[in-house]
């Protein structure tokens, strides 16, 4: 059987199915610590900041080490030297996720439901009662650390989802009978929880007992005016007519309960990995750790924003793989659209409408208003563990009703527009590429034997790529589709100014396009006429660094007009800050720009009118 680490209750490690509780408080939160995070990296200050507190000693690194040492000569007699191996900057658990009880309960939980969907009960069943039964306890009893806190109430709050979804099964088969007494333990437990109440009282009226049911209304109704001074939600005020109305509804199996729901879905929507992502440990860290740490109430909403081409997508497709198991009702995709050039950006009506279909929605029940349509799928969500990517958006009044209800859900939004606007969400802006990291990127896209046979040409391949994950992609593509061109073919293109953005141009991937895609959002806006005008100008101009007042003299405009200007293509991802009331513009977009200037530009009789409405940039 070998190792195996439970923490769905007191820590305890099982070596061949003998198991024995884990001792020492440091121990048993590194362990602890390591194990939620198996087959991921944590650092030692995380591990310091969370084991060892805030009276963190000067020797704790000292102690962290051996703490790990001592568990490691714990656990290697079973499972070998490597089981805690040491990375860069901390450590990193080496043990198959379903040996560790946390995860293997989340992969029966949604093999459960996955089954579920497919219609076959016995399984579920089952799987249902195998993930509940991993419990022996409250989740990591005994620690008393913040963070063990807020994890033990997330993992009870998935226990008790589960727990509802097989009810939900039960009752589905008939076995209204049989769940009453374990509803009525559960709503002992939890008299606030409404779903079990919603439940109990089902159970209770198909087991012919109407006036139970009716009573656990009542109850409930008192409950929730003594401690939170509100009434019931739509769903038990509903349930509480049907019952009075005796509603055929609510018998087992009606057509009127197929009408509008279809089959219970685990959506997977998620677009493949990239087995070649490199570096962002930082970024990847923080993206992890904001969408799986949780806020009472609150979905945690995680927006990543950067210029064109800067990898804010493979990130988030990334860390959305590498979290998706601690979401047990599935994951969901939307391409919003605002990156495509010459694409619509995917108004928000037909969004909710992909969502709605995604979880388990008729598309002919689906609200015929965005209103209505973002309500149900505020509903939907509300008890559901989801995780929903939004990429490629164009700005917050695309998304703000999309956002998913459910406290236990989470949602990663990617666009070029900062979301500042959105409540309640923690942004993590993405930047180039350093030389480095760019260098290890393109080494792992084109592999390091031809790199280490022409360093020269690979550094100066990256250098002219300007740490921008896109341009290093496509050259890596061009080097691959010509094996027989050694790379100081594609880095003389690169050096060359005329030439470089055709040599980064392969298949359906080009720069010009994600600037283009930029430029495109740009003109749509009110402000578009003056920040194209001056994009162009700038174009123009041979140094990367700009000032309100230099592009004031530029373009013959008032100052505070100008840095208007400026400010709306810093938004739009065409300038960068270089610091106060100084704009960079990227050494790839000054070339798209000038490539612009020099058609639409036609000389000083023409600037007035260079950028009129109709003017359209060139891909």
């Amino acid at each position: 059987m070998g190792l195996e680490i439970n923490i769905l209750g007191p820590c305890e490690i099982a070596a061949n199915g003998e198991p024995a509780v884990l001792a020492g408080e440091r121990r048993v939160g590194v362990l602890t610590r390591l194990a939620l995070s198996a087959g991921q990296p944590v650092s030692s200050e995380q591990l310091l900041a969370q084991v060892w507190g805030e009276s963190t000693a000067t020797t704790a690194g000292k102690q962290l080490h051996i703490v790990v040492s001592k568990l490691r000569g714990l656990l290697a007699p079973h499972q070998g030297d490597d089981i805690i191996a040491t990375v860069s900057g901390g450590y990193q658990l080496n043990l198959a996720r379903e040996r560790i009880d946390v995860h293997l309960f989340s992969l029966l939980a949604r093999r459960a439901r996955a089954a579920k969907a497919q219609g076959e009960i016995e399984t579920a069943d089952g799987l249902f009662q195998r993930a509940l039964a991993l419990w022996r306890g409250d989740a990591l009893a005994g620690m008393t650390a913040s963070w063990a806190e807020a994890e033990s109430a997330r993992l009870e709050e998935e226990r008790l989802t589960t727990l509802e979804d097989h009810v939900d099964l039960r009752l589905a088969a008939g076995d209204h009978h049989a769940v009453v007494p374990v509803l009525t333990a559960h709503v002992e437990a939890n008299p606030l929880r409404e779903r079990p109440r919603a439940q109990l009282m089902l159970a209770l009226y198909r087991a012919s007992r109407p006036s139970e049911a009716l009573a656990v209304y009542r109850e409930t109704r008192r409950a929730m005016a003594e401690e939170l001074g509100v009434e019931p939600g739509s769903t038990l005020r509903r349930l509480q007519q049907a019952v009075l109305r005796r509603d055929p509804a609510l018998d087992l199996d009606t057509p009127a309960q197929r009408a509008t729901l279809g089959k219970p879905v685990i959506p997977t929507e998620l677009p493949a990995d990239i087995p070649a992502f490199t570096a962002r440990a930082a970024e990847i860290a923080w993206l992890r750790r904001t969408l799986t740490d949780t806020r009472p109430g609150l979905p945690a909403v995680a927006a990543v924003h950067g210029p064109g081409g800067v990898g804010t997508s493979a990130l988030a497709v990334h860390v959305a793989h590498a979290v998706a198991d601690r979401f047990a009702d599935g994951v969901l995709y939307v391409d919003m659209g605002a990156a495509t050039v010459g694409r619509r950006p995917l108004p928000p009506y037909e969004a909710l409408g992909r969502l709605l279909r995604s979880l388990g929605l008729d598309g002919a029940a689906v609200p015929s208003t965005l209103d209505e349509a973002a309500a149900r799928y505020r509903s939907l969500t509300s008890t559901r563990h989801l995780l929903v990517v939004l990429d490629n958006a164009l700005d917050a009044g695309q998304v703000r009703p999309l956002v998913p209800a459910g406290p236990a859900c989470a949602l990663i939004i990617t666009s070029r527009q900062i979301m500042a606007s959105l409540d309640s969400t923690s942004h993590l802006e993405l930047t180039r590429l350093d030389h480095a990291d760019a260098t290890a990127l393109f080494v792992r896209f084109t592999g390091p034997g031809r790199v280490r046979g022409e360093p020269e040409a690979a550094q100066q391949i990256v250098r002219q790529c300007g740490g921008l994950p896109l341009a290093l992609r496509i050259s890596a593509a061009r080097v691959a589709a010509r094996p027989d061109r050694a790379l100081s073919w594609l880095a003389d293109q690169l050096t060359d100014p005329d030439s470089r953005l055709d040599a980064l141009e392969h298949a359906d991937l080009a720069i010009r396009h994600s600037i283009a895609v930029s430029l495109q959002h740009l003109l749509r806006g009110p402000a578009g006429h003056d920040a194209s005008q001056a994009f162009l100008r700038l174009g123009s101009m041979e140094t990367p660094i700009h000032t309100a007042a230099g592009t004031s003299a530029l373009t013959g405009w008032p100052e505070r007009r100008a840095e208007a200007a400026l400010n709306h293509l810093l938004d739009a991802r065409l300038l960068e800050s270089a610091g106060p009331g100084r704009y960079r513009m990227h050494d790839l977009i000054r070339l798209y720009a000038r490539e612009q200037a020099a058609r639409h530009l036609s000389g000083p009789a023409h600037a007035a009118a260079a950028v009129g409405p109709g003017w359209t940039p060139y891909f």
